[in-house]
């Protein structure tokens, strides 16, 4: 009788564990007009790999830098294999990372990680130093949103629980171009994979 009580309280426990994070994975709720993103994480890569469609198209791929150990600056590479978008990568101890995004050579924006509790946070600074949104991912890694300082959904990011793989939403209104933000999403998955594999490896030591 212990091992089958045993046993239905730690189903319950899972039962629990994975409602939770259903119940936080956010919901596609409509944003208006927006451009729709499927961001493919290659597995079984030294670096960060991620290909991207653009509305079921090939679109670009971002790579990270296999030299890199404690940070992970990414590069977005066109069809052509060109260089169009960088992330430079700060490491912080407390707050997430920080990222400086370039396009095409040119700065357009930075990404300052925040210190949040359960999930992650980054502020979005354009080139003049002035906060233009906000970026909030749940803990469990299934949806972020990133609002202007109204308050309004500009861009959003959603992945199903326990994978990889994520999509990206940019509604017409984004003052921002839409290789800024998918880089700064792509980073925002570097941090959070490179947080998971620390965590995992602690635990294990």
């Amino acid at each position: 009788m212990k091992v089958r009580s045993i046993i239905v309280v730690v189903v319950l426990f899972i039962f629990v564990i994975f409602g939770a994070i259903l119940f936080s994975s956010g919901t596609s709720e409509d944003i208006g007009p927006c451009t729709e993103y499927q961001c493919d994480v290659k597995l079984f890569h030294f670096a960060t790999t991620i290909e991207i469609d653009k509305e079921e198209e090939d679109f670009a791929t971002v790579s990270g830098d296999i030299f890199k150990f404690v940070t992970d600056p990414l590069t977005m590479y066109d069809l052509d294999g060109n260089k169009v978008a960088y992330a430079g990568d700060s490491y912080r101890f407390i707050a997430q990372d920080s990222h400086t995004i370039y396009v095409n050579g040119t700065l357009s924006s930075e990404m300052v990680g925040l210190f949040k509790l359960f999930g992650e946070a980054y502020d979005i600074y354009d080139t003049s130093g002035s906060k233009i949104a906000h970026v909030d991912f749940n803990f469990s890694n299934t949806y972020g949103s990133m609002r202007d300082t109204a308050g309004n959904i500009i861009a959003d990011f959603h992945s199903f629980p326990f994978f990889n793989d994520f999509d990206v939403r940019i509604t017409e209104d984004c003052p921002l171009d839409e290789k800024t933000v998918l880089m700064m999403f792509s980073s925002y998955y570097s941090d959070h994979s490179a947080d998971s594999a620390s965590s995992s490896h602690s635990s294990s030591d």
